[in-house]
């Protein structure tokens, strides 16, 4: 009596098949060969699926047995209007699929109504196995369509809707949070993210018109854009640089190192059409070993360069840096403020960050 394989191919006992011998062997090279093809299965209701892989059987264009390598469902009808599982069975098969969902819907891949499944989001492809306990299973490192891949922490994971890696960032990694053009007419601009992280970078450039030379004023502000976060202490020195190069006049410290809650930087004087260029770039990193009452502070460094204009009359370089002091509420940090002597009248920035 003959027996069948795991992919249903049939076994004939020794003796057995006189006379059709060569049919159930024809049989079972088609089966063989199906395990390496494509099919696909068309949804022609809004009903869930169920697929068996039988014995001594193949499937056809459009009604595939189970047992291809590569199965595509798709919904030309549009009919889908939910979620749907497609069941494989038997439960107790062991066999690989890459299953391609090209319709508007995600399915849910099982092998028993009882199996959780994997989902695979719309439009997207994953690679799946069956180990014969009746639970569908994921490669984790092949999987791009799949909603959510198990594992350890920080694992890559990717989005059911867009299908996009997203990996965990390492300390030496910043990503642009916040950024666009300044606020004209104005002189006062927040630069803030949403979001507390523990590193920023805060990158810039504005021109403002100013009939005579002044500073700028940068202070802490919160996710929200408030002031009243952020005292430390504070130092400086400025170079002013000469229209010719050559020399550097007024080299100065700028602030002594006194409890402050910005920093108040000079600029340039401004040139012969009272413009002044500001570029700036700043880093600040959270100390998480400074457990203060007013949550973990920061420490900084930054550079401020202001210019009169095209013509050069005059430029400033600012170099300052920030230390941590236990006051004010830390926790609510995410931005700079910065506060010109006159209005703004062009600029862009960029805040970068990282959480580790």
């Amino acid at each position: 009596m003959a027996t069948f394989s795991n992919i249903g191919l049939k076994l004939i006992t020794q003796g057995d098949e006189a006379g059709t011998w060569g049919t159930s062997t024809n049989t079972n090279l088609d089966i063989v060969d199906e395990t390496f093809q494509y099919n696909f299965k068309n949804f022609t209701s809004d009903a869930n699926i169920t697929i068996t892989v039988g014995n001594a059987t193949t499937g056809s264009s459009g009604s595939p047995s189970g047992r291809e390598q590569i199965l595509e469902f798709t919904d030309t009808g549009g009919v889908l209007t939910a979620i749907r599982n497609i069941v494989l069975q038997p439960s107790t098969i062991k066999k690989m699929w890459l299953i391609k969902n090209s319709t508007a819907k995600s399915l849910i891949i099982k092998m028993s109504n009882g199996d959780a499944g994997i989902t695979i989001a719309s439009g997207k492809d994953a690679l799946l196995y069956s180990t014969g306990s009746g639970v569908m299973k994921q490669s984790e490192s092949a999987s791009p369509g799949v909603v959510q891949v198990t594992g350890a922490s920080n694992q890559i994971t990717a989005s059911p809707t867009s299908g996009n890696v997203v990996v965990g960032l390492d300390n030496s990694i910043y990503r642009k949070v916040a950024g666009g053009a300044v606020t004209t007419g104005t002189t006062i601009n927040n630069f803030y993210a949403t979001t507390t992280y523990s590193t920023y970078n805060f990158k810039g450039s504005m021109q403002i018109t100013a009939n005579a030379s002044g500073n700028i004023n940068i202070q802490p502000i919160t996710t929200g854009g408030a002031t009243g976060v952020g005292s430390f202490y504070s130092s400086g020195y400025q170079i002013d640089v000469s229209n010719t190069f050559s020399s550097f006049t007024n080299d100065a410290s700028i602030t002594a190192n006194a409890l402050a809650t910005s920093w108040t930087l000079p600029l340039c004087a401004p040139g012969s059409n009272n413009q002044i260029d500001i570029w700036w770039d700043i880093n600040l990193w959270r100390d998480t070993s400074y457990q203060s009452g007013a949550g973990n502070p920061y420490y900084g460094e930054g550079k401020l360069i202001s210019r009169s204009g095209q013509n050069i009359d005059n430029s400033k370089i600012v170099n300052f840096t920030m230390g941590a002091a236990n006051s004010s509420p830390w926790s609510q940090f995410g931005g700079l403020k910065f506060t010109t002597p006159s209005n703004v009248s062009s600029g862009h920035y960029c805040v970068m960050a990282n959480t580790y």
